[in-house]
């Protein structure tokens, strides 16, 4: 009985613990089929990521792909434009050309025209007095036949006489006549003769300047960080710096060529030193103009110098060397100097004149244009005999000068000679540019009205006029202040500008402090 007991009591605990036994083995395999499933399922999310990356990778190179390919066309078709406008610009130069060339045949037939109708006329006026003489000698010679022969005699050496006074006066009146042509004649083959041995060149003055770049690394750093270099540049020169797809090279726009002068060397000082921040672009501005202004004395005597004149007091010097940053009517000064002295003193050599005089008034006729001292309100070319007067120069030289004014005296051939010689070098084809004259006008007008107020310091006109950026002196106004300013020049100018568009005017106050470490 006991051991069927106990027989009972095994059995039942190896049950129990069979039972144990199977439910860890269930649990185990229920953990590893746990693990394994979360295994798949984090290989199968990572799989679907690197899927995705790749395909945001394919469709960024795609984007690329066809943004290059946007890009290549656009740079073809603009490309394809450029050449047509110069085609076309070409195309119209030559049509100007002919158009010309036709108007001046065409005046050339309507004066032979005109000559010939006169000639008629006089013809006809001739042989109605031939007619008139022959009625009058037959009524003379019916009266004769009743007198005597003394009589007779003393009337015909009268008749004789008259005839030879009529004969010699129109004699001497056509002598006149083939002088007076003769004389415009060898006058235009004088001017064509010396117009032809001028050199042919471009006279007329950009508002662009091409900076050379030694890389296109150097085009990154002079744009700086987020633009803060070429905004510095802009803020200190006035000039609106170009950076466009033009390889190693920027563009400098602005009206002013001292401006440009100015920009122009100090980037090329920053790029000699290679130390480009705002700091440093301000210190090589001042100092590049300072250069550019001691320059001046310079390139005006290296301008007398290519004429052969030598000499030249320094304040005429300097003066010549300012025309070289200035510009009228489209045409730098300086340039337009010089081919005025050239072409008068070919003209005064082959007339025989003195041509040493005609060169100098026409190189100094236009130094009244930049004086800005006392009398400068007066007409340019006064101030401009009136300073070669005072500097020294011969009496023939300011006399020639003066004749230029309107109204002028007119009592030396060198005077004459320098007057024809401005008139066809302003008569050139392309001389003048009325439009671009009127443009920088607009832009210098801007300008003045900017620094007219009270606590500015300067003023550019910018993005061709689109923009007048003001520096407002920080301690003569407030941040206040600058708002109030940038209203009232923006009233004034549209009451007394016009321009197309619209005009932005920025204020900009900025406050520094600067101190040292030692």
């Amino acid at each position: 009985m006991i051991q069927t007991i106990l027989i009972a009591l095994l059995a039942v605990a190896a049950g129990t613990s069979l039972a144990f036994g199977l439910r860890g083995a269930a649990r185990r395999v229920l953990s590893r089929a746990r693990e394994r499933a979360r295994s798949l399922a984090q290989d199968a999310e990572s799989k679907a990521q690197i899927r995705l990356q790749e395909a945001e990778l394919e469709v960024e190179e795609k984007k690329a792909a066809a943004e290059a390919q946007f890009e290549a066309q656009t740079r073809k078709k603009r490309q394809e434009l450029q050449q047509l406008d110069e085609r076309l610009k070409e195309q119209e130069r030559n049509l100007g050309r002919k158009v010309q060339l036709l108007a001046q045949k065409q005046q050339e037939l309507d004066e032979r025209d005109a000559r010939l109708k006169g000639r008629e006329a006089a013809a006809s006026e001739r042989e109605r007095e031939a007619q008139a003489l022959i009625q009058e000698r037959r009524q003379r010679l019916e009266k004769l036949a009743g007198l005597g022969a003394q009589q007779a005699r003393r009337e015909l050496v009268k008749e004789i006489e008259g005839e030879a006074r009529q004969e010699a006066a129109q004699i001497v009146r056509r002598l006149e006549e083939e002088a007076r042509e003769e004389a415009v004649g060898r006058s235009r083959r004088l001017a064509a003769e010396a117009i032809q041995r001028l050199p042919t060149s471009a006279w007329v003055d950009n508002v662009v300047t091409v900076v050379k770049l030694p890389n296109e690394e150097m085009k990154g750093r002079i744009i700086g960080r987020e633009g803060r270099n070429i905004r510095a540049l802009e803020m200190a020169t006035g000039v609106d710096l170009i950076v466009d797809e033009t390889p190693q090279a920027i563009v400098l726009s602005s009206f002013d060529p001292f401006r440009r002068a100015v920009a122009r060397t100090a980037i090329e000082r920053l790029i000699e030193d290679g130390r480009i921040h705002p700091a440093r672009i301000e210190e090589v501005v001042e100092r590049s103009r300072g250069e550019v202004e001691q320059g001046l004395e310079t390139a005006g005597e290296g301008a007398a110098f290519e004429l052969g004149i030598t000499g030249l007091p320094p304040r005429l010097a300097r003066l010549l060397g300012k025309l070289k940053y200035r510009v009228v009517m489209g045409y730098n000064l300086l340039d337009h100097s010089l081919a005025v002295a050239r072409l008068g003193h070919q003209m005064a050599t082959l007339l025989g004149a003195h041509a040493e005089v005609v060169k100098r008034s026409g190189l100094l006729h236009e130094i009244g244009q930049v004086e800005e001292g006392e009398g400068a309100s007066a007409h340019p070319l006064l101030v401009s005999a009136e300073l070669a007067a005072r500097s020294g120069e011969d009496a023939r030289v300011v006399l020639a000068i003066r004749s230029l004014h309107e109204g002028g005296p007119e009592l030396s051939v060198e005077g004459v000679l320098l007057k024809a010689a401005e008139r066809a070098v302003v008569a050139r084809p392309g001389e003048r540019d009325d439009n671009l004259d009127v443009f920088i006008q607009r832009l210098g007008h801007l300008e003045e009205i900017a620094a007219s107020f009270s606590g500015v310091g300067k003023a550019y006109a910018m993005r061709s006029g689109k923009e007048v950026r003001v520096i407002v002196e920080a301690g003569s106004a407030t941040d206040s202040d600058a708002i109030w300013l940038s209203k009232d020049i923006t009233a004034r100018i549209q009451k007394e500008v016009e321009y197309p568009g619209t005009v932005r005017i920025s204020v900009i106050r900025q406050t520094r402090a600067v101190d040292y470490a030692r």
